[in-house]
């Protein structure tokens, strides 16, 4: 697993390299990592406006180029999709779009696929884990 490492463009503020370590904490979480190239870093990005995609952690409103372990498709994300509400009303885990271990009636593939890669069913997937009881 690769050590944590900010964007090129992210500044080491304390308030990023405390966010650091939580945001790769859960990108590890739902399975996914960044990807082995390095992007490009698109030009004139600012800390409020981008279009395009960042190599290693780039904030919560940048989008986190990515690549699923699962299924090995190369996708983009914010971080700010992926990490949990405040409150009451967690955000739920979820595969990114287009996933074919995603949804329930995968659970078991998903599961079979978390084995093969050598990873533990993550908690919060309560469908695989419920797929590998039944199984």
């Amino acid at each position: 697993m690769t050590a944590p490492f900010l964007s090129p463009f992210l500044k080491a503020t304390p308030r990023n390299l405390e966010s650091l370590p939580i945001a790769w904490a859960r990108m590890t979480e739902l399975g996914y990592s960044p990807r082995e190239t390095p992007i490009p870093e698109p030009e004139g990005c600012t800390r409020t406006r981008c279009a395009g995609a960042h190599h290693g952690y780039p904030g919560s409103e940048h989008r986190w180029a990515l690549v699923d372990e699962l299924c090995g498709v190369e996708f983009t994300a914010y971080y700010s999709h992926m990490r949990d509400r405040k409150g009451a009303n967690p955000a739920p885990p979820r595969r990114h779009k287009g996933c074919p271990y995603s949804g329930a009636a995968n659970a078991a593939r998903r599961a079979a696929r978390y084995a093969e890669i050598g990873r533990p069913i993550p908690a919060w997937d309560a469908e695989a884990l419920a797929a590998t009881q039944t199984a």
